[in-house]
């Protein structure tokens, strides 16, 4: 089978580009499938193989070509469960592309981020449960998140040697058929002759007076802070006992 995966973080651009080829009905159904609030499967009943092979379904059309869309915190979330990593082991099985997708504008993407954390909307066309509050320290915990995401994939192309493709979310704003011609070539059908999608950009005026508030309070920031990784750990019985056994786990990384 021939597939792609498109390695990126949170409020790249992805969304908008998976639906511009995912309304091909040939290149395969972009998502984000290794989240376990996506792919819904009870991990616990599948083997590895198993849980593989339903992944791929998901993630492909009727022709058999597949796409899904992963960030580190996936990869690691399915190493949790099962010990594998997720993209070695579907290059040895299947003929992959890895494309590495990213934004050079991090603070928009920071932004964007913070807002959808806390009205989890992650698409303008999902409607929020809140309005958004402007929060220095959760918008540079965004910030740091998404460059160690990049520079995570960037390290992991490089010490893997895998072949890989990268593009700039700005650069294809104007124009994404560079994008989708790319996957279509591997997948080895026609690139749509028209891109289509009822995706909106989420973008509006609180971004623009929020990247004026957060440069104005950076200057004067606690950035530490905002980069501690340290889990609060809720005070509940059996954490203490975890403490006291010295039973209880860090977090696997990236999650957030």
């Amino acid at each position: 089978m021939r597939g792609y995966l498109l390695l990126t973080e949170a409020r790249s651009g992805s969304n908008w580009l998976g639906s511009l080829i995912n309304n091909s009905g040939n290149m395969g159904r972009s998502s984000e499938w290794l989240s376990p609030k996506i792919h819904r499967l009870d991990t616990s009943s599948l083997s590895w193989e198993e849980f593989f092979e339903e992944i791929i379904r998901k993630s492909s059309t009727e022709n058999g070509n597949f796409g899904l869309k992963i960030f580190p915190n996936h990869l690691f979330i399915t190493r949790e469960v099962y010990g594998m990593d997720f993209i070695q082991y579907c290059l040895s099985v299947h003929d992959v592309a890895l494309v590495f997708l990213r934004r050079d504008d991090t603070l928009r993407q920071a932004i964007s981020y913070a807002r959808a954390r806390q009205t989890r909307s992650f698409a303008a066309h999902i409607g929020g449960n809140s309005d958004p509050q402007y929060d220095f320290e959760e918008i540079a915990k965004c910030f740091f998140y998404i460059r160690d995401s990049y520079s995570f994939w960037r390290s992991y192309l490089e010490l893997t040697g895998a072949k890989s493709t990268e593009f700039v979310y700005e650069n294809l704003v104007p124009d994404p058929s560079p994008f989708v011609s790319c996957v279509a070539e591997h997948l080895g059908v026609p690139a749509p002759g028209a891109l289509q999608t009822t995706m909106a950009v989420q973008r509006d005026g609180v971004t623009d007076e929020w990247v004026a508030r957060f440069d104005e309070d950076r200057r004067s920031a606690h950035l530490l802070d905002a980069y501690d990784r340290r889990e609060h750990i809720p005070g509940k019985v059996k954490n203490f006992f975890k403490l006291a056994t010295r039973s209880l786990e860090p977090r696997y990384p990236f999650a957030f």
